[in-house]
């Protein structure tokens, strides 16, 4: 057999097509979806980096960090950034965190607190009076060694979908420990399921995607456009309080008010999670609230009842209001707990029961009831015991050091009938002066056992009382009067005038204010100097004392002496805007016109959309041409 012939080999291609034939070039399918997806993903990637770069060069945008460094006297100081929150509000919404400053490296010997929270941790009204101030004078009394700094980071308005944000901040600022007491506008604040601020209660994914895109400026630009070519935005123009919120109403088992506490839940953990990362230990406090004397601020009846129902209903609840309003209890309550078996999601029947209950001495049936109207208010602006169950759920089962403080419960036992009500509160859930010492004495327990033992070693006395508390934070007789009058203001609007709890809460505020007019009137003013003058000199530094004696001084009559302070104030914090508004206000009513004007342009600088300051620099050239 003949050996067959070797075949010829085979033609190399023509790249050139010279030979006369078309080829083609093969290229593998999976070289060439790699092209694709290069070409999808990556070049516009690389273009919105370019843009991304070129708006920051181009000084487009604003700093999303909750912080901003400062440099005082060659001293590196953190401030807080008064742009933080426009990833989260309208920019005429936005709310800004209180005037302080810390060391941007925490000095040796000093044991760094953060708080978080809201606007019941700030310690609104005055955030100078608040749970964090007081935390730092027990512990720096009881603790002397050692310097105790409480950085509270709390705002008002704001949620877990902000605070998270700015834990994760904090977990790089050298903390010793968090205090974390939230959960009060998790229905209301950015995200939540009745807020005006945006979507209500999306996927968590969802809300924190758009978070992080604000966080760029390429996304601050995009939602600038959007904000634009919407036009028609439901978003309130300027802030309202609680009313903004008044139309969003909620039932209890609304679907996005459902998807809301799964939301404050997956948020809680990450901030927990965040802690353990940064190696501080937590103490996670549930939320109280004022059960005994706030009605709920709106109710919705069953979607269930029929028009027959509905007459029923409202027979007897009338019924029981007309006996209720003549002292007789026990008829009333009769006729609640029967309007009750027809409609038990109406939420001012409950606090109308727990009312009947309690003047019956049924103080245990009373507390359920009152909370049930808490629960079920459907301008939910107050933490519900969902809210609190998911708290504590969530601290135990999170592992590390966690500890979990009952503050609701705690607050509870020292109130009347084991309900809290207006001995605490100014109104749902901010805290009088009494409210917040009782808070930090709750949390200050709690961090005793968690300080190291060198710390702990040098314990030197028992815990200050709220009156010697009192003297260190300089709240003199003219500084409670001024509270309780801001107090008032507030609740003097709607949705509060429509309460039923509203006289009785009028009533109240005006009682207190008559007992501290009477007080004030009987201590000089040079009583309340002597006051701010001791407090400063052992915190030489501390804004909220000097800010507030210059409000003291302007308030009791002597202006140059506020004026002095107000310049102290302003180079304190000099890249914070209100110290140089407020300098100017004090100087232009003196007739110091070019030295206020001066003050004002200062503002500007810092903060160019303050319009009220254009107009009021307006003013001054017209009184000094």
């Amino acid at each position: 057999m003949a050996e067959p012939h070797p075949a010829a080999p085979e033609r190399s291609p023509d790249p050139h097509g010279l030979d006369g034939t078309t080829r083609k070039v093969a290229v593998g399918k999976g070289r060439l979806w790699l092209f694709r997806l290069l070409a999808i993903f990556l070049v516009p990637a690389l273009l919105i980096g370019v843009l991304e770069v070129g708006l920051r060069v181009s000084g487009y945008g604003y700093s999303s960090r909750f912080f901003k460094p400062s440099e005082v006297e060659g001293k590196r100081f953190l401030i807080p950034n008064f742009k933080f929150g426009y990833r989260f509000f309208p920019p005429a919404l936005a709310r800004i965190p209180a005037l302080f400053r810390i060391p941007a490296e925490k000095p040796a010997g000093t044991y760094r607190i953060f708080l978080f929270g809201e606007s019941a941790a700030l310690g609104d009204p005055d955030s100078s009076y608040g749970m964090g101030r007081y935390l730092e004078v027990l512990l720096e009394a009881r603790y002397p060694e050692t310097d105790f700094e409480v950085v509270c980071v709390a705002m008002t308005a704001i949620d877990s979908h902000v605070i998270l944000p700015i834990a994760r901040e904090c977990a790089h600022l050298q903390g010793d420990l968090w205090v974390v007491y939230m959960g009060n506008n998790e229905m209301i604040g950015p995200f939540g399921a009745g807020t005006v601020f945006g979507a209500k209660a999306p996927p968590l994914g969802f809300a924190r995607g758009v978070v992080a895109l604000k966080a760029t400026r390429v996304g601050q630009l995009l939602d600038h456009f959007v904000r634009t070519l919407r036009g028609d935005s439901s978003a309130p123009e300027s802030w309202n309080g609680i009313d903004m919120f008044g139309k969003n109403q909620l039932r209890y088992n609304d679907a996005n008010r459902l998807r809301a506490y799964d939301n404050f839940e997956g948020n809680l953990k990450d901030m927990l999670r965040e802690g353990r990362r940064a190696g501080v230990p937590v103490i996670l406090g549930t939320v109280a609230s004022n059960l005994r004397n706030f009605s709920p601020l709106a109710s919705l009846h069953s979607t269930g009842l029929d028009a027959q129902q509905l007459q029923q209903w409202d027979t007897l609840f009338n019924k029981g209001v007309a006996l209720e309003d003549t002292g007789d209890y026990g008829g009333a309550l009769s006729n609640y707990l029967d309007a009750a078996a027809i409609d038990a999601e109406y939420a001012e029947l409950h606090f109308r029961i727990g009312t009947c209950q309690l003047a019956l001495g049924q103080e245990a049936e009373a507390r359920r009831a009152f909370e049930r109207a808490r629960d079920w208010d459907a301008l939910a602006v107050r933490a519900d015991s969902r809210i609190n169950r998911i708290i504590q759920d969530t601290g135990r089962e999170s592992g590390g050091r966690v500890v979990v403080v009952d503050a609701a419960k705690a607050l509870a036992e020292e109130s009347g009938e084991g309900i809290p009500g207006e001995e605490w509160f100014y109104e749902h859930v901010h805290f009088t002066v009494d409210g917040n010492y009782r808070m930090a004495r709750l949390f200050a327990d709690q961090v005793a056992q968690l300080l190291p033992p060198a710390i702990r070693g040098n314990q030197s006395q028992a815990w200050l009382d709220e009156k010697t508390c009192n003297e260190h934070l300089a709240l003199t007789e003219w500084d409670q009067l001024r509270l309780w009058k801001m107090a008032r203001g507030r609740i003097n609007v709607s949705p509060y005038t429509a309460q039923s709890s509203h006289p009785a809460n009028v009533d109240y505020m005006n009682a207190q204010i008559r007992q501290g007019i009477k007080r004030a009137s009987g201590v000089p003013p040079q009583a309340g100097q002597r006051l701010y003058e001791q407090a400063i000199a052992s915190r030489p530094d501390d804004t909220f004392l000097i800010g507030n004696y210059a409000q003291f001084l302007e308030g009791t009559g002597s202006s140059e002496m506020a004026i002095v302070q107000a310049e102290k104030f302003r180079d304190l914090l000099p890249g914070l805007a209100w110290p140089h508004c407020y300098l100017g206000g004090l100087l232009a009513r003196e007739g110091r016109f070019d030295e206020a004007k001066e003050s004002f342009l200062r503002a500007l600088e810092i903060r160019p959309d303050l319009d009220y300051v254009r107009e009021t620099i307006e003013w001054i050239d017209s009184q000094n041409p």
